[in-house]
Order: structure tokens, then C-alpha cells, then sequence
């Protein structure tokens, strides 16, 4: 009986130390990996759509704006709004990052490389900005990292791998659950949006092609100047993304 109170402690003081060793694993992730990048625009509203539909800012040099609110409450929360040389072609739900943190043990990132999913801890977060689309992929993209389908992803922001895309068809839920959670936040950071809506964004993202468009500043979205005070151009696709939260 003593023999086996003593196997029991032992066992009981083996559990409490991986309980704390994860605590504290998990505990420097968060501060190491919850950190918003100096590039990231303050919270608040970011896009004046009075002033856009007068034709008064450099927003009017693209041919589409995509606005996003990631906001996780409210009446324009985690909705995408698409105008095409200032007419609104489209508004509708989206999922945005979950804003927390996935803890990927090293067991985990094995078994995730193996099969599906991320292979490190990573904070789920959509950064807020002014961003233009840096690259477009089809149908049959597929994360690099995760495996997970991303199609039609049209990539704004490349530093954090955050892009606009469909529903992944291959979530563990399946693709209804991924549709079901539209509205609320969901995502490990993209922005999420219905099979039904993805191609009209995909669509005028390709049909306004790329061109002379003014370099902004990610934070206020005011243009940059070069040395001489003239607003810097560079060749880049005509879509601008900016991602407000209120």
C-alpha cells in the first residue's frame, strides 16, 4: 500500500510539472508572438467613404477598394465591402483571425506536417492597414504551411501570409462549418469569405489588372513622397485592401 502512495505522488508531482512547463511554455508564445507590427494602422475607422465617393483621395488611383472590419461586435463587424471606381458592387460576412493564440507543442507540429495544419504557435490575427493586393493565385491554391485549400487567394498583406479567399473546402468541419462561423471571427488570420461571393472580388481584382498606383502608408494610408516631396509610384495591382476595426 505504501509502495503504491508513493508510485501515486510521484505520478500526482510528474503531472503538476508538465501542467506548469506547458503554462509556462504557453505563456512566453503569447508575449513573444502577440505583438502588433509597427506597420499596423491604430484601431478605428480608416476609410472616409464620403470623401472617396467626391473622388478626394489617392484611393481613387485603384480601381477597387475592399474594406474590411474585423471588429468582433457591431453592426459593420467582420463584414467586406467591395467598390469598383466608387460604385458599391458588393457587401457581405466574412471571418477574420480569431485574435488569440494556437499553441503548436512540438508533437503537434509533427503530426500537423504529416497530415494537416499549422506547424508552429502563431497569433491568429488580421493586421489592420492600408495594403495592396501583392499576389493572386486560382481555385487550386493551397496554404504553403497548413495544406488547407485557400482558393482564389488574393494576398495583401505577404509578411504575415494573410490573403482574401474562399471558404477552405477541407476545414475539419467541412466547408459548411467554415460558412456557418461567417459573421464571427474564425480564421488563423486571412479573411474568410462564402464560395458564392469570392469569385465577383477574384473577378474584378484580375479585370483591373496591374498599373501605375501611389505606395501608402500601411498605418494612415496617406501616400509616401520620395526626396524631392513627389508622391511615389510603383507598378502593383489596381485593388487596395484596408482592414479598419470598430
Amino acid at each position: 500500500m505504501k509502495g503504491l502512495l508513493t508510485i501515486f505522488s510521484l505520478l500526482l508531482l510528474a503531472t503538476l510539472f508538465s501542467v506548469n512547463s506547458f503554462a509556462q511554455s504557453r505563456n512566453e508564445a503569447e508575449r513573444r508572438l502577440m505583438v502588433e507590427d509597427s506597420y499596423e494602422a491604430p484601431r478605428g475607422q480608416l476609410f472616409d467613404e464620403e470623401a472617396y465617393f467626391r473622388g478626394e483621395t489617392y484611393l481613387n488611383q485603384y480601381t477597387n477598394v475592399i474594406v474590411i472590419n474585423k471588429a468582433a461586435s457591431g453592426p459593420m463587424a467582420q463584414s467586406l465591402r467591395l467598390y469598383t471606381n466608387r460604385q458599391l458592387m458588393l457587401k457581405t460576412k466574412v471571418s477574420t483571425g480569431r485574435e488569440d493564440l494556437e499553441y503548436i507543442t512540438p508533437i503537434r507540429g509533427v503530426i500537423n506536417k504529416i497530415f494537416k495544419g499549422s506547424t508552429e504557435s502563431h497569433w491568429r490575427h488580421t493586421t489592420r492597414g492600408f495594403y495592396t493586393i501583392k499576389r493572386v493565385e486560382n481555385a487550386n491554391y493551397r496554404s504553403g504551411e497548413s495544406k488547407f485549400k485557400m482558393p482564389y487567394a488574393m494576398f495583401f498583406n505577404e509578411k504575415r501570409g494573410l490573403a482574401v479567399h474562399q471558404v477552405p473546402p477541407d476545414l475539419s468541419g467541412g466547408e459548411a462549418a467554415g460558412e456557418a462561423m461567417l459573421g464571427k471571427r474564425a480564421s488563423s488570420g486571412c479573411v474568410r469569405v462564402h464560395k458564392n461571393h469570392i469569385y465577383t472580388i477574384y473577378s474584378s481584382v484580375l479585370a483591373a489588372d496591374k498599373g501605375q498606383v501611389p505606395v501608402l502608408d500601411t498605418r494612415s494610408g496617406r501616400p509616401l513622397v520620395d526626396k524631392y516631396g513627389e508622391v511615389r509610384y510603383e507598378r502593383g495591382y489596381k485593388t487596395i485592401v484596408i482592414v479598419e476595426e470598430y
